[in-house]
């Protein structure tokens, strides 16, 4: 069974260490790559040691073991590489005793060589780090679909820490193609945090029973042909050994399972530990949880969502900064928090959040609890439009219709729809298509042309030809609108009638009948303009939608008068 106990580190420490000191002496003048790509020098010769040395590893008879050891020394090194920079060097050793390969290994004998000002030794682990990482940088981006190969768990927080980066949240996944990673959030030095993605399926090879006959004729084989994977195992070890990822993994699992006493028992221990994703999943819990409360106990549960998300904010949390900055708006801790809410949304956006950036640049837009500016909405709109957020490239388009302003000559607008467009997404590239219209129609994009905005807006319509939102939005456009060279009243009838027929629920929406009928009276077809036009009513009466309604028998009203309707469109 795998152990998490302080080993006895002993078995000729002093001794170990001089003969790593040699050898890294030696390491210094051994080949190095070249770097002219500019990859940074790596040792050739360990490089190609690094594959033999994890499997032989993974499948010793003794695996299980040697990693408990493994992960509680690297755990120890870890916990005191900052402060302890002395004590480096016999955990450092002892680490490397059981794994030349460790990155935590080598990065406690860089620390303990670096602080005795053994500029030799020290290049020696760094030269070895630099390898070990180029590898690991080599095996994937460090996203989810492509994570990082590493030996350990502590090997992902090693890295961190090489690259000044503070891990403040971390938890164990499990997927079908990955049976066992872990993702670190992390927060580099002044600026917003990142995820990383570690795969560390191998550990599990190395805790797992054989698939079956004689355990030497099963270390035989490769650590991944002979062992099976067994994930929550080692998940619900590690958590008993007060691993924060592990109680968290616990915690999410529960929570998903409606468990939430017993994720709350998890998650607050992993808390405690100043895991951010812990403190998110209990606030999301606590906040849950208040819906169906009331009175004091509501209130209760509320300001432990609060103290939470607060907590979550300390560590850089820029979600738990949108949300809270939500919650003040809505009133959920008492009025008077809106300037909290602003320097929350603020906060986040300054930090490259697109979805407080775009919150801001609507509040501006429409002055709701602030000032209404609209040079103000422009900039959070274009900031938020910078980081790639189809959302706000697509609010953005919107509210410069709206404005019915040229735009700047450098305004990246246009290339963002483009982008959205050229991603092949059907609903976002139909929509981009509208607003290319839109944008075409007012002269705001970068050449006014109603014969380019036509061209968009049918290319909308091939693009999502059932697609009713679509269909009906290039529809009114092409009948009512107040540009006359746009209007193209046979063309929306055929659209629309051939939407309608073909979507059974669009015939049920109030807004669409309306948008059929306008279209049919635009035709000359007054009868049936005002036939449908009473079955949109009829719905909206039906649906209680008080909304449209006094819309809807304004327009009954012009095709009784036998006039079409014609307003600013878009």
């Amino acid at each position: 069974m795998l152990q998490f106990k302080n080993p006895q580190i002993g078995r000729g420490v002093l001794a170990v260490i001089t003969l790593l000191t040699s050898l890294l002496l030696a390491t210094t003048l051994q080949a190095k790559t070249p770097n002219d790509d500019g990859k940074p020098a790596i040792d050739a010769e360990f490089a190609r040691t690094l594959p033999a040395l994890r499997t032989e590893f993974l499948a010793a008879i003794d695996a299980e073991e040697r990693l408990g050891r493994l992960l509680e020394l690297e755990r120890q090194a870890l916990a005191l590489i900052e402060d302890e920079p002395l004590k480096m060097g016999s955990l450092g050793a002892a680490i490397l005793d059981i794994y030349p390969a460790s990155q935590t290994g080598h990065l406690a004998m860089q620390r303990y060589y670096a602080h005795l000002e053994a500029d030799a030794a020290s290049a020696g682990h760094d030269l070895q780090l630099a390898t070990i990482r180029q590898q690991m940088l080599d095996s994937g981006d460090g996203t989810a679909e492509s994570p990082y190969q590493v030996m350990s768990i502590y090997d992902a927080h090693a890295f961190a820490a090489a690259e000044q980066m503070d891990p403040v949240g971390s938890v164990y996944q499990s997927s079908d193609a990955i049976p066992f990673a872990i993702m670190l959030v992390v927060k580099p030095e002044q600026t917003k945090l990142r995820q990383l993605f570690f795969d560390l399926t191998h550990m599990t090879w190395a805790i797992s029973a054989p698939l079956g006959g004689d355990a030497n004729a099963a270390a035989g084989k490769s650590g991944q042909q002979s062992r099976q994977t067994h994930p929550w195992s080692l998940i619900r070890k590690l958590a008993a050994d007060m691993d924060s990822a592990a109680q968290t993994a616990i915690g999410a699992f529960l929570a998903r399972e409606q468990k939430f006493d017993d994720a709350v028992g998890w998650l607050k221990v992993a808390s405690r530990t100043g895991n951010l994703l812990a403190n998110t999943l209990l606030a999301k819990i606590y906040l849950s949880q208040s819906e169906q409360a009331s009175g004091k106990e509501q209130q209760e549960l509320r300001e432990l969502a609060s103290e939470n998300y607060l907590h979550a904010i300390a560590l850089g949390s820029t979600e738990a900064m949108y949300t809270m900055a939500n919650l003040y708006l809505a009133d959920y801790f008492g009025p008077d928090n809106t300037e909290s809410a602003l320097t929350l949304l603020r906060q986040a956006g300054e930090l490259e959040h697109a979805e407080s950036l775009l919150y801001l640049a609507h509040l501006y837009s429409a002055g709701n609890f602030v000032e209404a500016d609209k040079q103000q909405a422009a900039e959070h709109f274009r900031a938020a439009a910078a980081l790639q957020s189809t959302a706000a490239i697509l609010g953005y388009g919107r509210f410069l219709t709206t404005e019915a302003k040229p735009t700047p000559a450098n305004d990246p607008i246009y290339a963002h729809l483009k982008a959205l467009i050229d991603a092949d997404n059907d609903g976002d590239a139909a929509e981009a298509m509208i607003i290319l219209g839109n944008l075409h129609a007012r002269g705001v994009a970068p050449r006014a042309s109603t014969r380019n905005a036509v061209r968009w807006y049918k290319k909308a319509v091939r693009k999502a030809p059932e697609d009713p939102d679509v269909v009906n939005e290039v529809a009114w456009t092409l009948t009512v609108s107040d540009i006359a060279p746009l209007q193209r009243n046979r063309y929306a009838l055929k659209i629309m009638e051939k939407m309608m027929q073909a979507v059974a629920s669009a015939q049920q929406r109030p807004e669409y009948l309306d948008t059929w009928a306008a279209a049919y009276a635009a035709n000359g077809q007054f009868d049936r303009a005002i036939e449908l036009q009473n079955t949109a009513i009829e719905k909206a009466t039906e649906q209680k939608r008080d909304d449209v309604l006094d819309i809807l028998n304004d327009h009954l009203q012009q095709f009784q008068q036998g006039t079409v309707i014609n307003e600013p469109a878009p």
